[in-house]
This record gives C-alpha cells, structure tokens and sequence, in this order.
C-alpha cells in the first residue's frame, strides 16, 4: 500500500511539474508515461483541482489556468524529494558510506534517533586537522549528507559554537541518558531586527547548509561577496552562529547583534 501511495504521489508532482515548465502533455500521453488509464490522470487532475489548482485538460494539452500557491509548491518538492530521494539519492549515498565505515548502519540510525529525541552523545573522534584521537561530549543538532559525505552538526559540551563532525572520522560512539534543550528558533515576545551579514566568497557553498532559519535573502555583491539579509531575534543561538563562521563574517548590521557575540564571548571567558 506504501508503495502504491508513493507511485500515486511521485506522479502527481512530476506532472504538475512538467506542465508548469511548460511541456505540452495530453491526459492520453500522461497515462501511456506512467503505464495507468487516462482515467487515472483525469484523477490527479481532480486532486489538483480539489486544492484550487485549475489544471484541466485541453486538445493541445493539460494547462494550469490560475496561478499555483508557493505553500502547495513548497509541500510538493518537500514530500517529492522525501519520496525520490530517500530511495534513490540516500540508498547510493549510504552503500557508499557502508564501505568505508562498518558501523554505517548504527551511526546513521542511532545518531539520527539521538537528534530527534535531543539526547546527549559521547564520541572518540579522530580530527581531520591533524589525525590527533579526542573525545567529545556532543548536543547533536543536525545530520547532513554532502557528496557522499555523512556530517554531523553538533555543539561540544561547555562549548557555545555549531561544529561539524565527519561520521567516517568517529572511532566509536554511545548515547547517553541524558536530554539537552535545544534554543527556541523563534521569540514572539523578542523584538526583530534587520539582520545583514557579509560572507567572503570562499564560504558561499556552506553557507545555504548550515542556515537554520526559514526566511532569508541571499546575494553576491559586485566584489563576489554573499550578502546575507533576514529577520530575526538577537539570540544566543544567532550569536554563536555567527561566531562559528570565524573570519568568514562581517556584521553589517545591526549592531545589537555584534553586542550580544560580545556579552557571549565575555561570559564565556569569564566561566573558564
């Protein structure tokens, strides 16, 4: 039933997809590139209209007659890529882990457990810098796969700053019983302000993989640096994003901002 769910799903979004780039398709030639009956697609055109999405069929084609809401956009990539890639994308990028790393299967599950339960992680970890062995107490935040490369988003315990940590560099690793709060992204009570931050070039494919916040503006300026604008609390958790891109950054504004990395990094010297 899975399966028969994610075929009806796949095909609705790659049609919807192909209409709205233009490609003149008939209910009949639909039905003949995805091997089911026109009345199939009379249904997913039903599905659509059911959204408020006016797709209807006509001699020269299937056409969407009014304009589709970024919101059913958004749900649609998100839902596909979930579907597609999970059995695609994810399935070569895991068979390529499992060989370099026998403990594959427990690293991506149990890790991945230990970030949506926000439960504390110990690990032996061999640095990339300089191959010196340390142990880590961690607050793992994120999981990423970048070029067949697993990479865990993380803070060290005491510590303030996101840190990356390569799944094929740890030695070992066990989950403790122990929770950890994660920051509260969003304020309601926090004033805003107009964030403007400039990266230098060299960090402009980082930057869209560590960005936690769901609205922003990225540009590049005429010198090739990325301007990167949003809005936001002053938090601690912004703060020591920040600081984490070391002397990749430079605040624009405001200046609220660069005063609460101050006060952070004040309290933090003062602890040690």
């Amino acid at each position: 039933m899975t399966k028969t769910y994610n075929n009806e799903s796949l095909r609705r979004f790659e049609l919807l997809a192909r209409i709205l780039n233009g490609e003149a398709i008939t209910k009949n030639q639909a039905a003949d590139d995805y091997n089911v009956e026109e009345i199939t697609i009379s249904r997913d055109l039903q599905f659509f209209r059911s959204l408020g999405i006016e797709a209807l069929s006509r001699k020269n084609g299937i056409e969407i007659f009014n304009k589709v809401k970024n919101e059913h956009l958004i749900s649609f990539a998100s839902e596909y890529f979930a579907l597609k890639m999970n059995s695609d994308y994810f399935t070569k990028s895991v068979k390529v882990f499992s060989k370099v790393d026998k403990c594959f299967y427990q690293q991506i599950v149990l890790l991945t457990k230990a970030i949506q339960e926000s439960q504390v992680v110990k690990i032996t970890y061999q640095r990339l810098s300089d191959d010196e062995i340390k142990s880590y107490t961690l607050q793992p935040l994120r999981l990423v796969e970048s070029n067949n490369n697993w990479i865990l988003h993380a803070i060290k315990k005491d510590e303030i700053i996101l840190q990356l940590f390569y799944l094929s560099r740890i030695i070992n690793f066990q989950l403790i019983n122990k929770k950890f709060v994660i920051p509260t992204e969003v304020d309601e009570n926090k004033e805003k302000y107009e964030i403007v931050l400039r990266f230098s070039p060299e960090v402009e494919n980082e930057i869209y993989y560590k960005i936690w916040f769901d609205e922003f503006e990225i540009i590049k300026d005429s010198e090739g640096y990325i301007i990167l604008k949003t809005e936001q609390p002053i938090t601690n958790r912004l703060a020591a994003w920040c600081v984490s891109w070391w002397d990749k950054i430079r605040i624009t504004s405001p200046i609220e901002l660069e005063a609460q990395i101050n006060q952070m990094i004040k309290a933090y010297k003062k602890q040690r």
